[in-house]
């Protein structure tokens, strides 16, 4: 039996390439691919039907988006981390796995991270602003260094470790709130664990890399925002409503705090009135800072392996729903590949 691939439609540069730039579509050979037609913000039975598996960025898995295990793909691998828009209960009824690509990310997104910080704590903004405008003369406009100050993620998983690995050559303090962790773990990145209120009351730099899940939503509320020191600064490089963004908003423009990195809104695409777009203490990005040809490449390295381990009746690594690895219409379908 062929293994038929498929790329969703928003992989393709309608140009006979890719629009992420070189994904190592070449570590799939010897499988067969094509591009999915498009079938708008979630998949559908239709636009999956036939397929073994699917390597994907941006499209979403709702109850309604497989028919019957047997016409459903084995895998779906996306492009990235974050699964907030996949059902994962409908990709285990239907007997579909989900992985996704840590290892491709890992070091282009803690890039992106420390890129967010640097540039944020410069005040890069502002300092753009005053030279588009050749307003010289106010250009003794101070950021702040990061040597000295005490650096915080919210959230220590891969992307977080690599962070704290690259700014080892300044001289920070480091510290995360991360309740999946153990002291044991975080002190092998030279990291102190604390409660997310205490760390917000001590942090000068805070870095958002936590999974956006119904108990994360608004984690970072008007309350949460007014324990930081007001030379701290917020980056938010993982998901939108973690933050609360109308308090954010007030306690930006008040000066309650220096100000904020931000590659994720709320609602994307933010309005465009939304003051976090003009307000000159924010670096805003749309939702793209990490999306270099580094990024791209490792994360269709890792899909593709991922989806020729399945081609091979293997388990891949990265498997979000695992309990789907126990579930008969899964197994039924992988043992043709064995």
């Amino acid at each position: 039996m062929d293994f038929r691939v498929g790329l969703s439609s928003d992989l393709d540069n309608g140009k006979g390439g890719f629009s992420w730039g070189e994904i190592a579509i070449d570590t799939l050979a010897p499988l067969k691919w094509e591009f999915l037609k498009p079938n708008g913000k979630n998949f559908t039975p239709e636009s999956v039907a036939g397929f073994h598996a699917i390597a994907f960025a941006g499209p979403g898995v709702t109850s309604e988006s497989f028919g019957s295990p047997s016409e459903s793909p084995l895998v779906i691998s996306r492009f990235g981390v974050g699964y907030d828009n996949i059902d994962l209960a409908a990709c285990t009824k239907a007997g579909v796995a989900l992985t996704i690509t840590p290892d491709g990310s890992k070091k282009p997104v803690a890039t992106a991270a420390l890129t967010l910080v640097l540039s944020t704590l410069h005040r890069l903004h502002q300092k753009m602003t005053i030279a588009e405008k050749n307003q010289w003369d106010q250009r003794m406009n101070l950021g702040q260094g990061l040597n000295g100050k005490t650096v915080a993620t919210i959230g220590l998983g891969n992307i977080g470790t690599e962070f704290f690995r690259l700014i080892a050559p300044f001289d920070c303090k480091r510290i995360s709130f991360d309740p999946w962790k153990t002291q044991e773990e975080a002190s092998k990145h030279d990291v102190m664990l604390m409660e997310l209120d205490a760390l917000l009351a001590v942090a000068d730099v805070v870095v958002v890399l936590a999974t956006l899940t119904p108990e994360t939503h608004h984690m970072i509320n008007k309350e949460r925002l007014s324990l930081m020191k007001p030379n701290a600064v917020l980056i938010n490089i993982s998901r939108g409503p973690i933050v609360e963004e109308s308090a954010l908003i007030e306690v930006l423009q008040q000066g309650r705090i220096a100000g904020a990195g931000l590659d994720v809104f709320e609602t994307e695409p933010p309005s465009a009135n939304n003051p976090l777009l003009t307000l000159e203490n924010v670096i805003a990005t749309p939702h793209n800072i990490g999306w270099t040809d580094e990024l791209a490449l490792g994360m269709g390295t890792s899909a593709f392996a991922s989806i020729t381990a399945i081609s091979q009746g293997k388990i891949p690594p990265f498997v979000v729903n695992k309990d789907v690895l126990e579930a008969d219409q899964f197994k039924k379908k992988l043992a043709q590949f064995s």
